[in-house]
């Protein structure tokens, strides 16, 4: 076990064949699977996306779906509209639908246990996709980005431009937003960044004048933003900067840990009439994001390629098909057990390098990055 040992997702199917019915808040598309193991039986694929909101949702949720299909599997997509109650209700239909196997990216890790466990119960697994369903056995894989990766690198970033390596001692006013508090993720999101920047707050070189400052990396919740939310951060942020930063005092930095946070953040300052804005973290790609670097407001996003996710994912479902060990190398603790898990590998995208990661890679064209 590596030091990403952690928990994570997946729950284990078997097939039955009954019509899936239809449930709100998705799409559908069905084909017929020959040489799935050996019944000759079609396989069935359940998806489970928190929303369609966030951009990067809908690319994970059409990539994922190609990918099965592509296989010739029977694949339903679905979109929870962020609501919990709703997700699982969705995936509740799947597991009495007779779903092979259910994708899970859940709104809130803890809350889907249930009905990852009536999967399991109707003879399903389930594959925990970037976000880890946890405290239940009904996890079999999870398929992610190494999570602490994200937050170091977005804390490297601040600290890089603020100079701090190079013995630059301020004090810099920097201020903090970790993810969603029901997002086991979020808890290794900011653990990276507070493993980076948690020292230079503990020597004064870095401080936050609102002092929402966590005292430990498992404080995070305590300056989380509520399910990711754009308009959540954005209120957050009025509040600190109309307290303490309007009477020019400069704030040198925001951690922003996903490109929603970092949309609410340049919002702000623009609202607030600056003629700067500070550096700007964020994850996840998303177009108006890019465009955003590319206009100067944000100053990096961490880039997690979810077609790669998607393929990975769609390539462990196809091994327990053929009857094989899917790859997942690296373990996750989800409070129950060691889940079988894949990490991939996020990278650093600014200005500098956001042509030749993006446009060139494929992922987004020219025109959609404002270049």
């Amino acid at each position: 076990m590596n030091k990403w040992t952690k928990v994570l997702g997946v729950v284990a199917a078997t097939a039955m064949l009954v019509p899936l019915a239809a449930c709100g808040g998705g799409t559908r598309g069905s084909t017929t699977a020959g040489g799935d193991g050996g019944s000759g039986d079609t396989v069935k694929v359940g998806i489970s996306m928190p929303e369609q909101m966030l951009e990067r949702w809908k690319i994970d949720g059409e990539n994922l779906k190609k990918q099965l299909e592509g296989y010739g599997y029977e694949v339903t997509l679905q979109y929870a509209d962020g609501k919990t109650d709703l997700q699982t209700s969705q995936i509740q239909n799947m597991a009495n639908n007779g779903m092979n196997y259910v994708v899970i990216a859940s709104i809130d890790g803890t809350a889907t246990g249930a009905a990852a466990e009536q999967v399991a119960a109707n003879g399903g697994k389930v594959i925990a996709y970037d976000r880890l369903i946890m405290n239940t056995d009904a996890v079999d894989y999870y398929a992610t980005f190494s999570l602490e990766d994200v937050g170091k690198m977005q804390g490297e970033y601040i600290e890089q431009k603020l100079g701090l390596k190079d013995g630059q001692k301020g004090p810099f006013n920097v201020e903090l937003m970790a993810g969603s508090p029901t997002d086991n993720n979020a808890g290794y999101y900011f653990k990276g960044a507070w493993d980076v920047l948690g020292p230079y707050f503990k020597s004064g070189v870095l401080q936050s004048k609102s002092g929402k400052v966590p005292s430990s990396a498992d404080d995070w919740q305590s300056i989380g933003i509520d399910n990711w939310d754009r308009q959540k951060a954005q209120n957050e942020m009025e509040n600190r900067i109309n307290s303490f930063y309007n009477d020019g005092t400069k704030l040198d930095a925001v951690l922003a840990q996903n490109d929603a946070e970092a949309t609410g953040t340049y919002n702000t300052v623009e609202a607030a009439g600056w003629d700067y804005y500070p550096i700007i973290t964020g994850q996840d790609a998303e177009k108006a994001n890019v465009q955003a670097i590319v206009q100067g407001k944000q100053a990096m996003t961490v880039y997690k390629d979810t077609r790669e996710l998607a393929k990975a994912t769609a390539e462990m479902i196809k091994a327990l098909v053929d009857g094989k060990e899917p790859e997942a190398p690296d373990t996750f603790n989800n409070g129950n057990k060691d889940v079988p898990s894949q990490l991939l590998t996020p990278v650093t995208v600014d200005k500098d390098n956001l042509k030749e990661v993006l446009v060139d890679g494929g992922y987004i064209s020219a025109a959609d990055a404002g270049l």
